[in-house]
C-alpha cells in the first residue's frame, strides 16, 4: 500500500491564524463602513421591527473582501516548501491552478452579488450571471481531472456491471480547509453583527459569495453530493416554493413574515389573488396543500369577483404555520436549529446509510 503523505499542518495553522485576524478585522470594518453604505443609499428599512431606521445593506460584500485578502496573502503558504527548495521535486501546478481558479470564481460571484445589490437586477439575469462566474471552475476542473466518473449505487452495479473504488480523497478535503476556515470566521463576524436585532443586512452579495464558496470546496474537494445533503433545509424550501417561483400561484415581490404591531410577534404573510386568475395546476396544487395542511388558504367575496389568499410558500412561513406567531428572536433560533437537525441528518446519510449504495 503506498504510504500517503503528512497532513500538511503549517499551512492549515497559518491559515487558521490569518482567519482569526479576518474575523477581527471584519467586526471593526463592519460598524466601520455603515454610514458610508447609507450615504450610497444601499440600506434598507426593517420591516419586522416597531421602530423603523435605516439598516446598511450588502455588507457581505466585506465580509466576502476580508475573506479574499485572506486567501489571496495564503497563495504562497501551501508551496513553501517549494520556494525554500525543500522536499520539492517538481512544482504543483495543478494544485497551484486549482487554488488560483476558486479564487477567481468567488471573486466574480462576489462583484456580481454586490451588481445585483447596486443594479436590482431581474431573475433571467441572476440567472445567467452563476453560469458565467462558473466558467472559471469548470475550466480548472476540466484541465486538472480531464473527465468526470459516475459512481454507480451498489444496488444496480449487477445491471450494468460496474464498480469503482474511490479510493483517497483526503488532499482534496485539506484544499477545501483552505476556503471553509476563512470563510468560517468572516461569516461568524458577519453573523455577530446580524444577529437580533439586526444592525446589518448581508444582502445577495453574502449569498452569492457563500454560494460560490460551497460550490468550489464540493466541486474541486470531490464531495458535491454530501455538499448537496447539508442543504436539506434549502431543497425544502426551493421545492415548497415552485409554484410560486413559477408564478402557478401568485407571487409577491416580498414574501417575508408580517408584524404583528400588537403583540410584537412575526405571523406567515399572505399572498391575496383573484380565483379567475389562479389556473386549474394551481387549483389542483392549493387543494392538495390544503389537505396535507402546508398552506392556510382563505377564500372569499370581494364585490364580484372571489378572492383566495393563502400564505406564501416559503420554509419560514411553514414554521409560522405550525407553531403559530412567535417572536423573531425565537424564529430565528428555531430557524438556525432547522439547520442544524438537517446537518445531523446530512452526516447520518453520508456516513451510514450511503454504505447501503456506495463504497465508502
Amino acid at each position: 500500500m503506498e504510504k500517503m503523505s503528512p497532513i500538511p499542518a503549517l499551512p492549515l495553522i497559518i491559515n487558521c491564524c490569518m482567519s482569526a485576524l479576518g474575523c477581527v478585522a471584519t467586526v471593526k470594518l463592519i460598524p466601520a463602513f455603515k454610514n458610508h453604505f447609507i450615504s450610497a443609499r444601499l440600506c434598507g428599512m426593517d420591516l419586522n421591527k416597531t421602530i423603523k431606521k435605516e439598516v446598511p445593506e450588502s455588507q457581505g460584500v466585506i465580509s466576502g473582501t476580508v475573506f479574499l485578502i485572506i486567501l489571496f496573502l495564503f497563495i504562497p503558504v501551501p508551496f513553501l516548501h517549494c520556494f525554500m527548495g525543500e522536499r520539492c521535486q517538481r512544482f504543483p501546478h495543478n494544485e497551484f491552478v486549482q487554488l488560483i481558479g476558486a479564487l477567481l470564481a468567488i471573486c466574480c460571484m462576489i462583484f456580481l452579488g454586490f451588481a445585483d445589490d447596486v443594479l436590482n437586477l431581474r431573475w433571467r439575469h441572476k440567472l445567467m450571471l452563476p453560469t458565467m462566474a462558473s466558467l472559471p471552475l469548470l475550466m480548472v476542473y476540466f484541465t486538472n481531472f480531464g473527465n468526470t466518473v459516475i459512481v454507480v449505487p451498489k444496488p444496480f452495479r449487477v445491471l450494468l456491471g460496474m464498480h469503482l473504488d474511490l479510493g483517497d480523497y483526503r488532499d482534496d478535503h485539506v484544499f477545501s480547509l483552505y476556503f471553509m476556515i476563512p470563510f468560517f470566521f468572516t461569516t461568524l463576524a458577519l453573523f455577530y453583527h446580524n444577529w437580533y436585532p439586526s444592525s446589518v443586512f448581508v444582502g445577495d452579495t453574502f449569498c452569492y459569495f457563500a454560494g460560490m464558496t460551497f460550490a468550489v470546496v464540493g466541486i474541486l474537494g470531490h464531495f458535491s453530493k454530501t455538499m448537496l445533503l447539508f442543504f436539506i433545509p434549502q431543497v425544502i424550501n426551493f421545492i415548497y416554493s415552485l409554484p410560486q417561483l413559477f408564478h402557478i400561484i401568485p407571487c409577491p415581490r416580498h414574501r417575508l413574515p408580517r408584524l404583528q404591531s400588537d403583540t410584537g410577534k412575526l405571523g406567515m404573510s399572505y399572498s391575496k389573488f383573484k380565483q379567475k386568475d389562479l389556473g386549474k395546476l394551481g387549483q389542483l396544487i392549493l387543494k392538495v396543500a390544503e389537505m396535507l395542511w402546508l398552506l392556510d388558504v382563505r377564500r372569499g367575496q370581494e364585490g364580484d369577483d372571489e378572492f383566495i389568499e393563502c400564505n406564501n410558500m416559503t420554509l419560514i412561513n411553514l414554521v409560522l404555520k405550525v407553531l403559530g406567531p412567535t417572536h423573531e428572536r425565537n424564529l430565528t433560533a428555531i430557524m438556525l436549529l432547522i439547520q442544524v437537525l438537517g446537518s445531523a441528518v446530512a452526516f447520518g446519510i453520508r456516513y451510514h446509510l450511503v454504505r447501503l449504495f456506495y463504497d465508502v
